[in-house]
């Protein structure tokens, strides 16, 4: 009696697949103008060169993914900004500190590789990279059948920044009285969408899922300019948790002050609020509510920012510590 043969492809793994899409990678990368890597996709590993213009060199890194912001992707079958979401939640962690941005890699994980998805995603992360000004240096891609089910597939992101040792912003400088400012966010970025989820069910409405898809806004450009110009105490990128823990991990000796009247919602915060019945404290401690980047300056230094940055709200300060860490006015 023969004994059945087994093989990777009837298990689910096409290695020839995955070949050509190592191929579709390097077509698609072959739009970007490399500033730091060496060599090509497809290598073990990627190096960077550190820009020459450091003296003392110290190198900042971040890892995040675009969580279930996926499943509005995959129920809408378009792919083509979850790459951009990717690049932008790793990246904005990094310009927290003052580091620029020089290499990404990512991991994309699934049951059964979909070339033409999978180069939908590609492309969302080469444009991510352009906009920030990073290379993509390398990445993996995994078929685990019986692991990933169905059409779900996992998507993560990792960067790398470079910055003078001397110049990390770490919140160290904070006074009482700093001005705290912020930079309008693109709508709900990649967070909180466990809670979209929940609110709009199986609600057909295609506007509503196109708009849920809006891109993260990347910030790389904006703070990476105003740090020359400005003496930048603190930062940070609203992301889940919303204002209070984002925030209090800045400087944990002061107390945060956040007036919420200093700027409006935007229409589609309301309009998940209005169809969940979510209430204002859980809209602030979920979601951005339309700030997604926050710096902290000194009071002196609040027309010259203002001048540097159109966009830039004032929308609270640092008082010496109370009871609370944080607080809304």
């Amino acid at each position: 009696m023969t004994k059945n043969k087994n093989n990777y492809k009837d298990s689910g793994v096409n290695i020839s697949e995955g070949q050509e899409f190592v191929k579709d990678i390097k077509d698609i990368t072959d739009k970007l103008s490399p500033s730091f890597s060496l060599g090509t996709i497809g290598s073990f590993s990627g190096y960077v060169e550190i820009p020459s213009n450091y003296e003392n060199p110290v190198f900042a890194l971040a890892c995040d993914g675009v969580g279930t912001k996926m499943r509005i992707a995959l129920r809408k079958q378009s792919l083509s900004t979850i790459g951009i979401d990717l690049v932008a939640m790793c990246v904005n962690d990094l310009i927290v500190s003052g580091a620029k941005p020089i290499a990404f890699l990512d991991y994309y994980g699934c049951s059964q590789l979909n070339r033409n998805q999978a180069k939908e995603v590609i492309e969302g992360i080469v444009e991510g990279c352009k906009i920030s000004g990073c290379d993509l240096v390398g990445g993996e891609t995994a078929e685990m059948p019986n692991h990933y089910k169905d059409n779900n597939f996992d998507l993560v992101g990792f960067s790398m920044g470079v910055n003078e040792k001397t110049k990390i912003i770490d919140g160290s400088s904070i006074k009482d009285g700093d001005i705290i400012l912020g930079l309008p966010s693109s709508g709900f970025h990649s967070n909180g969408y466990s809670l979209i989820n929940n609110v709009i069910g199986d609600q057909p409405d295609d506007k509503l899922l196109s708009e849920l898809l809006t891109p993260t806004r990347i910030y790389v450009e904006e703070i990476l300019s105003l740090n020359e110009k400005l003496d930048i105490k603190g930062m940070a990128h609203i992301t889940g948790g919303g204002f209070e823990e984002n925030l209090s991990r800045i400087n944990e000796n002061f107390t945060i002050n956040i007036d919420k009247s200093a700027w409006q919602l935007p229409d589609i915060f309301l309009t998940i609020q209005e169809l969940g019945g979510i209430s204002d404290d859980e809209m602030f401690n979920v979601f951005n509510c339309g700030i997604g980047f926050c710096i902290i300056v000194d009071k002196s230094q609040l027309a010259s920012a203002l001048e540097l940055n159109n966009e830039l709200i004032e929308i609270g300060f640092i008082s010496s510590r109370e009871n609370l860490p944080f607080k809304f006015l």
